[in-house]
């Protein structure tokens, strides 16, 4: 499996790559979608002579030492990146695919590129994605071209140097599936204790937060969600709360138990799937776990309880050989 992936993000980043897998993985639920392959983002580079204007900057000893001007040059490529055509072709095989299978849906376009959500380097929160609405063409266009030009990201440019990484290397793909506009609790996890590297007290630690507007890693001051222990594997699955939610009512949790039960499903099918590549079934003997994203939304049903979605999974750095 490792292979495979290592494989698949050269086409199509490491999001996509790691989402195919969760799609086709028995108690993982995930929106339906599709990528869009690294290619068309290096043909929208090399149609509108971006590659060179960027061989230039690095080139540039001025652009390499000065901060503010490297700053200030990204700033440039990103807007003239969301401003420049893309190829007729591509337009015309996205537009009859949203049509067929999507129709009447805003998409979101996520990154996938080939050097975030990897094993060594995670880089989450690295780039940005956008919503367009199939129903205004121009909207779709300018989602793809701002997620592209997301690559030249300030801060991004200084993580990837920081890495070592050639920045000529890097391409990006779009996971693209419809957009979840208000759901009910958001959330990241680690399928594995991180404060036990032991592995002898087994646990999914689950960060979890009400509604979509407020994020959970980085929240607003003074604002906190809920995170707590799931000891998925013992007897009546105990949740050992961290803390909790400022956001709700003091007493109540942001998941019922019943969708905690579900999301722990998910999340032991994800470490056992994903263990051939990044775990014990790929020689590594340290501790091992996978960082998953995840919602709960009743955009299927609106009359039911709000239901589990997977976004992404990808492995947790830091811990293993």
């Amino acid at each position: 499996m490792r292979d495979a992936i290592k494989t698949a993000v050269l086409a199509f980043g490491g999001k996509a790559a790691q989402y195919s897998i969760l799609a086709r993985t028995e108690g993982v639920p995930v929106a339906r979608a599709f990528a869009v392959p690294v290619y068309y983002y290096d043909q929208f580079m090399r149609d509108n002579g971006f590659y060179d204007r960027v061989d230039a900057l690095l080139a540039d000893p001025a652009f390499a030492t000065d901060a503010a001007l490297r700053d200030a040059e990204l700033a440039a490529l990103r807007a003239d990146m969301a401003a420049a055509p893309l190829d007729g072709t591509f337009q015309a095989t996205l537009k009859a695919k949203l049509a067929a299978d999507y129709p009447g849906q805003k998409m979101r376009f996520r990154t996938s590129t080939n050097s975030e959500d990897l094993d060594g380097f995670p880089c989450a929160g690295c780039y940005e994605s956008h919503t367009g609405d199939p129903a205004d063409w121009s909207d779709v266009l300018d989602a793809i071209r701002e997620t592209w030009a997301s690559i030249w990201l300030f801060r991004t440019f200084e993580e990837r140097s920081y890495y070592g990484i050639d920045h000529r290397s890097v391409g990006m793909a779009l996971l693209v599936h419809p957009n979840f506009g208000d759901e009910e609790a958001n959330g990241v996890a680690v399928t594995a204790n991180p404060f036990d590297p032991s592995g002898l007290d087994p646990a999914f630690y689950v960060n979890v937060q009400a509604g979509g507007d407020v994020e959970v890693v980085a929240p607003p001051p003074g604002v906190t969600s809920d995170q707590f222990l799931y000891f998925f594997a013992q007897p009546n699955q105990p949740r050992s709360y961290i803390t909790h939610s400022s956001l709700i009512d003091a007493g109540e949790t942001v998941l019922s138990v019943q969708q905690a039960y579900q999301l722990g499903v998910a999340l032991d099918a994800v470490h056992r799937r994903f263990s051939p590549a990044y775990g014990p079934g790929a020689g590594n003997h340290g501790w091992y776990a996978m960082d998953v994203e995840f919602k709960f939304d009743d955009v299927a049903d609106p009359s039911q309880p709000p239901t589990l979605y997977v976004k992404q999974a990808r492995p947790y750095p830091g811990r293993g050989d």
